[in-house]
């Protein structure tokens, strides 16, 4: 019998395949970073729960040992698709709100990235993965780090420092998304303490740096633009006032003499944190 967690919430991820897939491109030297810290190279069985459009699947493939099994999971199967075309690995259709398709006892290795935060039991997931861990295995998870930084302060419109107004709505549309899920059950600690809690020992994380200044190429351009793009398009929404979503628009807007004035000067800093605990 599956395990019940309960469903996340409605998002349509097949159709941000093609923005998952940029930013895994632009991401590969940070997802090859990672994959080589965590892996001792003695691996045989890795999951990827959660794969997206598989840039860290690919990753893990390329760094764990020739003859392991790296089996990537998600519920979209446009996403899985994706996955097999990028990393080549076996793929599993479910959805990780009722199932965990990994039988307890067997990985060497669980990642799962952006996804336990979706789930309305947190603590009663990771407790649930820890049990699926071989002797020695690891659980690893990337959440946290900083929010993306690409704006300069003052964009001469508005009033400076709109970025940590952006952070501050994605802030309140994360609570309003914990909040609204089914059955959620409020996780007190940090993710250090509940991997512990999970029954997993030397914990540790280490967080990693996406560094690309200005002026940036095509393809991270667009990946910017992108992001800033959908804080403007949210209509309806409370968390960004209507004046700051016009401002993004103009940023936006290759039309607009405001995007080409900075469009220069945009960047994307961020930084991503991964936690780590072994099971005894």
């Amino acid at each position: 019998m599956p395990h019940q967690h309960g469903r996340t919430e409605d998002l349509d991820w097949s159709s941000m395949l093609e923005t998952l897939g940029r930013a895994d491109d632009i991401e590969a030297d940070l997802n090859a970073q990672i994959a080589d810290w965590l892996l001792a190279g003695d691996e045989r069985l890795i999951y990827d729960l959660g794969c997206g459009a598989g840039g860290m699947t690919a990753a893990l493939r390329a760094a764990a040992p020739r003859d392991s099994r790296v089996v990537a999971v998600d519920g979209e199967p446009a996403l899985l698709a994706a996955t097999r075309r990028r990393a080549g690995v076996e793929t599993v259709l479910a959805d990780l709100g009722t199932e965990l398709p990994v039988e307890s006892g067997s990985a060497d290795l669980i990642w799962a990235s952006g996804v336990i935060h979706h789930l309305p039991d947190q603590q009663a997931v990771l407790a649930d993965l820890a049990d699926r861990l071989a002797p020695g295995g690891r659980l690893a998870l990337g959440e946290g780090g900083l929010h993306s930084r690409s704006l300069p302060w003052d964009l001469g419109v508005g009033e400076p420092g709109l970025e940590l107004r952006l952070d501050a709505a994605q802030d309140r549309w994360f609570a309003r998304m914990r909040r609204d899920l089914p059955g959620a059950v409020p996780m007190l600690d940090g993710w250090s303490t509940a991997l512990q809690r999970a029954g997993l020992v030397d914990v540790t994380a280490r967080s990693f740096l996406l560094d690309l200044p200005a002026p940036l190429g095509s393809r991270e351009l667009d990946h910017v633009l992108g992001r800033l793009r959908g804080f403007a398009d949210r209509d309806g929404r409370e968390d960004l006032p209507e004046e700051e979503r016009a401002v993004l628009r103009r940023v936006t807007d290759p039309e607009d003499a405001l995007h080409r004035r900075i469009r220069e000067d945009l960047f994307l800093l961020a930084a991503r944190t991964v936690y780590v605990g072994r099971r005894p």
